[in-house]
């Protein structure tokens, strides 16, 4: 520790240990308010608990709190840890929002003062947290560090820093730049021989700024003259200190330095000639450097991952000669690792928007700004996926792809126009392979019609001539020999199925004025085939729409997404961001919303008989249907949901004694059909296979607060 910071050092020390709560420490950039963060985390891990955070840009208050609830519950202890979650105690910290639940940060904190409050006095817990002035503006930042230690137990302590003063800490200490006298102490420490002219010459061209200071003690190594220039001393420095470096080095870290964040696996994708374990081993070696900041370890990786100091970077990023090669390589690295988690998945906007966010950042800095659609699938084509690869990515990336005007749907329905136009032109070994290619053509036919009313292009095929075109394709083809032998009994139903969607979604996507019923009687029409009429549907959709109507759930869902999202999205104001809280965002959100609808089924299910009332009406609509099929599979279905969400209760059997009873009326059904398409011992009452999405919801501990 450097003699000129012994008192402070010091008496901060003994302020910890008197019991003070809060401490603050404050000064410029590269006044060394990180070092002495770290100096003081090192002293005191030898008698407290301590966990150190870093805020970057981008960060808010709220992904501190919850990253700040991560740590507790990992310095408290499993079994703490679990009761707190399972009992979500409440302490009435912070202001309760309408609708869904209280808002994101309040609960956080609430949870977290829960938590605080098991430390004991004997092993007392310390947060250390760098760069606090990165949260938001001072005064917000300053309301949120009162909030927060109002918030803690009176066992753990929390000392931040960053460039903004907070005089409501229980303690504070201003850095400043070091004096004359603190100036030599400093050199003077691994240089005792240096002289006063020398000293003289650096004080007056550096003005004491420890930053530079250092820059220039590790830059000079065992020479103790310094040969200062008269101007641009501190550009000097800089240069000086990279020249100290290996040539290994010294490349290494002017190649990355766009990068918010180094670790070995992004490293070694954007450095051509850099491998993993090279990259690892550079990084080590970077991490003895005065510039260069450990910040723990992916949460995604498990890589140790590094920064370098915000005023080196700035220097490095502007010495760059091609920083748009790097911002490429870094997005092609975040698009890869994007496939690999939106691959199979049931969810892929769900699973994809970190990285998807991530090379965001980096396609920005290339077009300075957003990049137009066509330039976004430009960059997507230096990734050289195969059709069916590069359109898993596209359902994965283009909700949240960087195009001007959000122009999502835009960009889905091109990608699909030409993943259809790849199938149609493969060339068919088999009239099986034929039939093959042809169906799968029909059904992403649907899917690109489907899309085209939420984009602002004007195709050369509307989504009506492509509807068209499909209902010509499902006549012209045999799509029931698609399937094996044993099967095309029950395929039957497939040709007039994909009728079925056509005439609906063109039905929907016509405007008002244009809608002239043809389509809608059509769809009517393939379902009177199968014994399901007008009044029973028409029965069904009214019920639907009165329970919309009455029940808020929907609504409740939207604002808690869309209040999620835009805390997320916020994440991307500045172009830095630490992947770490952005994972923890993304694992927080998907919790919230399989917790969201797990209440909102429990709610509905547990809490109002105005669902079984729901489930009744739509079941005497079925009824009036001519094949008892549909109102047995209602039925089921309902008791199935019912038996997944509360399974004791009366209202679950009384649904499955209706489906066995409706499961009869279909056997009686089906002694009358030569050849039923469904026969109903094959039904199952007792049993059905949900998505893994569904069972996940059902399994997942759904404690927000409903209305009715």
């Amino acid at each position: 520790m450097p003699r000129m910071r012994e008192d402070e050092f010091y008496s901060v020390l003994q302020a910890v240990d008197d019991g003070v709560q809060t401490v603050h420490i404050s000064g410029q950039p590269g006044v060394g308010k990180s070092t002495f963060l770290e100096d003081l985390e090192d002293e005191l891990s030898e008698w407290y608990r301590t966990r150190v955070l870093y805020v970057r840009e981008g960060n808010t208050p709220t992904t501190l709190s919850q990253d700040l609830l991560i740590e507790a519950r990992d310095a408290v202890g499993t079994l703490s840890a679990l009761i707190n979650r399972a009992t979500g105690v409440s302490v009435g910290i912070g202001p309760v929002s309408g609708g869904v639940s209280t808002d994101d940060r309040a609960r956080h904190l609430r949870k977290l003062a829960s938590l605080s409050e098991s430390v004991n006095e004997y092993k007392r817990l310390i947060f250390f947290v760098d760069d606090v002035h990165k949260l938001d503006e001072p005064e917000v930042t300053r309301d949120f560090l009162r909030e927060l230690s109002s918030t803690l137990g009176e066992n753990v302590h929390l000392i931040t820093a960053g460039r903004l003063t907070f005089e409501d800490a229980d303690y504070t200490v201003h850095l400043e730049t070091f004096s004359r006298e603190e100036t030599a102490n400093y050199l003077q420490e691994e240089y005792p021989n240096v002289d006063d002219e020398t000293i003289d010459g650096v004080y007056e061209n550096l003005e004491g700024h420890p930053y530079y200071l250092g820059l220039l003690r590790e830059a000079a190594g065992d020479d103790s003259t310094f040969e200062l220039p008269t101007e641009d001393t501190r550009d000097f420095i800089e240069r000086a200190y990279l020249d100290s470096m290996s040539a290994e080095e010294e490349e290494f870290i002017r190649k990355t330095a766009g990068l918010a964040e180094l670790d070995e696996a992004i490293c070694s994708a954007v450095l051509d000639d850099v491998s993993s374990t090279q990259a690892r081993r550079i990084l080590d070696s970077l991490s003895t450097k005065a510039v260069v900041q450990e910040l723990g370890r992916s949460e995604d990786t498990g890589d140790r991952v590094f920064k370098v100091h915000d005023l080196f970077q700035e220097f490095l990023y502007e010495q760059l000669d091609n920083p748009e090669q790097l911002h490429r390589a870094a997005f092609q690295y975040y698009a890869g690792r994007l496939y690999d988690e939106v691959e199979g998945s049931e969810a892929p906007m769900l699973e994809g928007f970190v990285y998807g966010l991530l090379g965001n950042a980096h396609l920005e800095e290339i077009y300075d700004g957003d990049p137009e659609v066509e330039q976004f699938r430009e960059e997507v084509d230096r990734l050289e996926f195969e059709p069916h690869e590069r359109l898993q990515l596209m359902f994965g990336y283009a909700p949240y792809a960087p195009t001007p005007g959000d122009q999502s749907a835009t960009l889905l329905a091109l990608e699909l126009d030409d993943y259809t136009e790849w199938i149609r032109g493969l060339e068919p070994e088999d009239d099986g392979e034929e039939l093959k290619f042809e169906f799968v053509g029909v059904l992403f036919d649907l899917m690109r019609a489907t899309v085209r009313p939420n984009s602002d292009v004007d195709f050369e095929e509307s989504s009506v001539e492509i509807y068209e075109s499909t209902l010509q394709r499902v006549e012209d083809f045999d799509f029931v020999a698609f399937f094996d032998e044993d099967e095309q009994d029950a395929a039957q139903i497939i040709p007039d199925m994909l009728r079925l969607c056509v005439h609906v979604s063109a039905h929907r996507d016509l405007e008002e004025g244009e809608r002239d019923g043809e389509h809608l009687a059509a769809a009517y029409d393939v379902l009177e085939k199968y014994g399901l009429n007008r009044v029973a549907i028409e029965g069904v959709i009214d019920n639907c729409r009165e329970l919309a109507e009455e029940y808020e759930a929907g609504e409740q869902a939207e604002e808690m997404i869309e209040g999620q999202m835009e805390e997320f999205f916020g994440q991307f104001d500045q172009d830095d961001a630490t992947r770490n809280t952005l994972i923890r965002m993304q694992s927080d959100l998907y919790s919230e919303m399989m917790e969201l609808a797990n209440s909102a089924f429990t709610a509905m299910i547990s809490e109002s008989d105005r669902l079984l009332e729901f489930i009744h009406e739509c079941g005497d609509s079925l009824e009036q249907a001519d094949n008892p099929f549909f109102v047995a599979a209602w039925y089921s279905f309902a008791a199935h949901v019912y038996r997944m969400f509360a399974p004791n209760a009366d209202s679950t059997r009384e649904l499955e004694e209706a489906a066995q009873h409706y499961a009869e009326v279909r056997m009686e059904y089906e002694e009358d059909l030569d050849n039923p398409i469904y026969e109903i011992e094959e039904f199952e009452v007792y049993d059905m296979d949900f998505p893994d999405l569904m069972n996940e919801i059902a399994s997942s501990d759904g404690d927000r607060q409903l209305t009715e």
